[in-house]
């Protein structure tokens, strides 16, 4: 119980003794997977200010979502918990505010931000919000600058400015930026004694990534486009069509729209790039402003993403039943705080519910309210404490999307349940890249595994029995990739209209007793 203070102690030290808690600068990437920088191993990707972070920070290879889709993650980010927990299971597409009623989803939840805020912090977004009712701050911003969904169009974007609803003109993640800058320039300015936390939430990568006449240059700069007219894509193989693409994100439609296409492709770097280059922006402004040593920056992503991966396109609910490939789920992720963490490659397991907890034990060992019962933990002593570097290689971690949960178990066996039955079991150390499901089909290889599924199983069920909330668990939920309407804790006393979820309502749902089932009663 003495470490923790131990390791705040030690960084206070670290900053020369100086007992002044860091500004936070957190940018946030949408859809970006893992392979979507050179620092990562992408060879033809541009992004050089990603590296240059990889270079002066803690590059995590080992970071995982736990629920791949935007609105579920970022809630998850922000309050530690899982969807279980907070009620957010999937995109919001229903309650945004600006054109329908809005609704605040989080509610009940209380965000990192909120005990930063009591902290003595004060707290702006810039950005991607999209966790509903988006024309009003919620969770202690005082800077509230946001889109007004969660995304769409490049050019021109509907945002709300000074609580108004309105479209801008000019290229979305250039004036997502500029508010970031304005923000960062008028703090110095200013003269502010209060530490800084500032969100900045790209759209991009996330689709378009054409325009309508299915040309790139037409959504994104031309001349970034123009860098990957050459591209051979390698990062990227275009698997042959996945057979559940038809039952995932609009009827498989950005699948079909960009499995073989070139110009999606073009414009998924060239978004990606265009961020970079903003990204270079605000640490320019950071260091203009004296404010790059005293400014903890962290880069990560909501969720992975596919790009014909697996002969999809999209994230989690590119497919379904709602897949959960590890192209879903990995995330980069890097720490930098110049002169205080020490540069390196970490291989220690994290996941996005870790996040919380460790930036509040990083601003100054503050914590959650003790009822909170978080689904992560700190991981401070990795950024801090250089000999305990690597040190959770072996981790095992948890996840879930609506009826399908995953279990990445010593970072060598995957384990993936599903109400509906369909389960996988993959190898990690001699299938990377989860292309032998092992036990497919069920009726010949199924018994060769019942004792390890069961334990798996046993160890899932028991994980979430302890944390879930009965009212909210995406257990029983139709949760389809295709949406969500409105909070489930509407469930404790039935839904008011109807289901909080798109689609698929009407098959009802399928319930699976034994976990090796493929076929399960419907109810």
């Amino acid at each position: 119980m003495l470490l923790q203070p131990l390791i705040v102690l030690g960084l206070l030290l670290a900053r020369g003794g100086v007992c002044a808690p860091p500004n936070v600068l957190f940018i946030l990437a949408d859809d970006m997977g893992l392979w979507a920088a050179r620092t990562y191993g992408n060879p033809e990707i541009y992004t050089p200010n990603i590296d240059k972070l990889a270079e002066e920070g803690l590059k995590f290879n080992q970071a995982f979502c736990n629920t791949p889709v935007c609105s579920a993650s970022r809630t998850s980010y922000f309050t530690g918990r899982l969807p279980s927990q907070h009620n957010v299971h999937d995109w919001i597409a229903g309650g945004n505010g600006c054109t329908d009623e809005g609704i605040f989803y989080t509610r009940y939840e209380t965000a990192y931000t909120d005990v930063l805020t009591r902290n003595n912090y004060t707290c702006g977004i810039s950005g991607k919000y999209h966790l509903g009712d988006q024309p009003v701050p919620q969770h202690s911003f005082t800077h509230w600058f946001v889109h007004q969904r969660g995304g769409g169009d490049y050019i021109n974007p509907p945002l709300v400015q000074n609580l108004k609803c309105v479209t801008l003109d000019g290229y979305v993640t250039d004036i997502i930026t500029d508010d970031a800058i304005e923000y960062l320039n008028n703090y110095t300015k200013s003269g502010a004694k209060r530490p800084f936390y500032l969100s900045v939430h790209y759209t991009a990568p996330h689709s378009p990534y054409t325009g309508s006449d299915g040309k790139a240059s037409s959504m994104h700069p031309p001349d970034i486009v123009k860098l990957y007219d050459n591209a051979t894509f390698v990062s990227c193989p275009q698997e042959p069509m996945s057979p559940y693409a038809d039952r995932g994100w609009v009827a498989g439609g950005l699948t079909r729209q960009c499995l073989g296409n070139r110009e999606c492709l073009k414009g998924y770097y060239a978004a990606v790039t265009a961020m970079d280059l903003n990204i270079g922006r605000m640490l320019d402004t950071l260091k203009m402003n004296n404010l790059d040593r005293t400014t903890l920056v962290v880069f990560s992503s909501d969720h992975g993403f596919n790009a014909g991966h697996h002969g999809l396109w999209g994230k989690g609910n590119a497919a379904y039943p709602l897949n959960m490939f590890d192209t879903s789920l990995r995330i980069p992720m890097i720490w930098r705080h110049l002169g205080v963490v020490q540069p390196g490659v970490e291989e220690s397991v994290v996941q996005v519910v870790d996040v919380a907890p460790t930036l509040l034990a990083y601003a100054g060992n503050f914590s959650f309210p003790k009822n909170s019962n978080l689904a992560g933990e700190s991981f401070l002593d990795l950024l801090l404490d250089p000999s305990k570097r690597n040190s959770r290689k072996g981790r095992t971690i948890y996840g879930e999307y609506g009826q399908a949960r995953y279990a990445r178990v010593n970072s060598s066996m995957k384990y993936i349940a599903r109400l509906t039955g369909h389960i996988e079991l993959y190898n990690l150390e001699t299938d990377a890249n989860e292309t032998h499901n092992l036990v497919e089909p069920f009726s010949t290889t199924a018994e060769k595994f019942d004792a390890e599924l069961l334990m798996y199983d046993r160890a899932m069920r028991q994980y979430f029995s302890f944390l879930e909330d009965p009212y909210v668990s995406g257990w029983d939920k139709s949760v389809t990739g295709l949406g969500q309407l409105r909070a489930v804790y509407y469930n404790k006393t039935g839904w008011p209209n109807s289901p909080p979820f798109v689609g698929l309502q009407e098959q009802g749902y399928r319930v699976c007793s034994d976990p090796r089932a493929n076929a399960c009663s419907v109810v």
